[in-house]
């Protein structure tokens, strides 16, 4: 499970990972308008104007540290690091909670010995549940092998360009076994931040995708070729 705040990974699946207790209590608090108006003999609401909030907590663990002393430093430097608060992302195999906005009540240390167990206590708003996009589950620190993409462009299934993009990271690198210039080739193509014009001839400057789901103004992403 990774879970992060801001670009803060308060625990990330592989050194940092959240102990998840079998049994939890998790409480949603509302806060509604309401009034007794003038004769009525009912209290009046308006819940469409309700406010809502949701106390979240984890439990991390972190890797052992070499020494007493290194220990003792990580711990103060996690609660110096952690921001303040802002979009909370839960994420496990698949399924993915997003909190438009979230913010630190609390962050308890635990040092036990040359170990250190974080409690993050944050209020977070806005919960929205969606499915990531397959280029979204993988891991950015990897080359992905997309060996089913057979195209640049052309907006298939097989197409590079067809590529849900949105969700992904700039940075995001991949295999595609595609014709350039007339040549089959293995080609490596990595997600930039850009506005540049599609260019699948090499002899024209660098190969260049725009993912279908591009848009300049809140998805400005473009398939760059490095291997040329």
């Amino acid at each position: 499970m990774t879970i992060t705040l801001e670009d803060y990974a308060i625990a990330n699946g592989i050194d940092r990972t959240c102990q998840v207790l079998s049994d939890e209590t998790v409480e949603m608090q509302q806060q509604t308008q309401s009034a007794l108006l003038s004769r009525a003999d009912w209290l009046s609401a308006w819940p469409e104007r309700a406010s809502r909030s949701i106390p979240l907590s984890y439990a991390v663990v972190y890797p052992p540290c070499a020494t007493l002393e290194d220990a003792l430093m990580q711990s103060r430097s996690v609660l110096a690091q952690c921001p303040k608060g802002g979009v909370l992302i839960e994420e496990h195999e698949g399924s993915r909670i997003t909190y438009a906005q979230a913010w630190v009540t609390s962050i308890r240390n635990e040092r036990l010995g040359v170990s250190n167990r974080f409690h993050y206590s944050l209020l977070a708003v806005s919960p929205d549940i969606a499915t990531p996009s397959p280029l979204a589950l993988m891991n950015i620190n990897e080359v992905a092998n997309l060996y089913s993409i057979n195209g640049l462009v052309g907006g298939t299934e097989t197409d590079l360009d067809s590529l849900v993009t949105t969700d992904v990271q700039v940075g995001f690198q991949a295999d595609v076994f595609v014709s350039i210039g007339g040549l089959d080739q293995l080609a490596t193509f990595r997600l930039f931040e850009g506005t540049d014009a599609i260019n699948t001839d090499p002899d024209a400057g660098a190969v260049i995708v725009r993912p279908v789901d591009y848009d300049g103004s809140t998805n400005a992403k473009v398939w760059k070729r490095l291997d040329a």
